[in-house]
């Protein structure tokens, strides 16, 4: 199977980073004519050119086994036999997620035995579709999983 999910963007963030994006653009281009011009290279890469990287790149992409999860020049790759379970959050943690509306999945650092001592991750991902993810990655039953029911909320 090859599946790319696209991240939920809220639109309060896509606002406040074409803002942040259209300020650094000014600001870098008065550093830039007031002889600054490293500082503005700067400025501008790492307060407008990364936030819209990662805005327009954030993608979860299932490949044979493996998630494989896009945000700008951030990359995880997990196989799909190492996660142990997904669950809706509505954590704020910066994350590989463009929305409040998050799942977060768990997932084993090895291969190894889900019951043996192995360190465990979580990874916060917000798809667009939610339920059509959690089945294309095939660790819910579909019949039973509400990507509704918020467990931090209950």
């Amino acid at each position: 199977m090859d599946k790319i999910h696209n991240s939920k963007v809220d639109s309060w963030l896509m606002l406040l980073v074409v803002t942040l994006a259209l300020f650094v653009l000014l600001a870098s281009s008065l550093l830039a004519i007031s002889g600054w011009a490293l500082l503005a290279l700067v400025l501008l890469l790492l307060a407008a050119v990364l936030p819209m990287w990662i805005l327009m790149s954030t993608r979860y992409h299932i490949i044979g086994d493996e998630l494989r999860v896009r945000a700008g020049p951030f990359r995880w790759r997990i196989e799909l036999d190492r996660i142990d379970g997904v669950e809706p959050c509505h954590n704020a943690a910066l994350a590989p997620a463009l929305s409040k509306e998050r799942l977060r999945l768990q997932y084993r650092a090895s291969g190894r035995d889900k019951s043996a001592g192995t360190s465990r991750y979580v990874l916060l991902l917000s798809p667009e579709d939610r339920y059509q993810f959690i089945f294309d990655l095939g660790v819910a039953d579909p019949e039973t999983f509400d990507p509704e029911t918020d467990p931090e909320t209950e």
